[in-house]
């Protein structure tokens, strides 16, 4: 179980490395001008990591304790959401393959 300060210090050490500015140097063009920093995207990426981080985290605590918790949900799956969640399998493989 992931405490609440390993959850800070991840976040706080994820934001430390993504706050770097962006080089462009990879998309330089022969005159060697720079394309110019795309803010909102950074911020926009930025902030999915932090949810994503959010959620990560929330979800850690929320009873997880054993193997079987994990993997097989403390068996508290209903029939009609482990449908959905091989639905969604199916869906997310053929949309890779496609």
């Amino acid at each position: 179980m992931i405490s609440r300060q390993t959850c800070g210090l991840l976040l706080a050490i994820a934001f430390a490395l993504l706050s770097d500015p962006a080089r462009a140097d990879a998309l330089t063009s022969a005159l060697g001008t720079r394309q110019s920093l795309n803010v909102t995207a950074i911020l926009m990426f930025l902030g999915f990591v932090a949810v994503s981080l959010g959620v990560t985290c929330w979800a850690a605590r929320r009873g997880t304790r054993t193997a079987k918790d994990f993997y097989a949900a403390g068996g508290g799956l209903k029939g009609f959401q482990n449908g959905l969640a091989i639905a969604g399998d199916y869906t997310s493989a053929a949309t890779f393959l496609a």
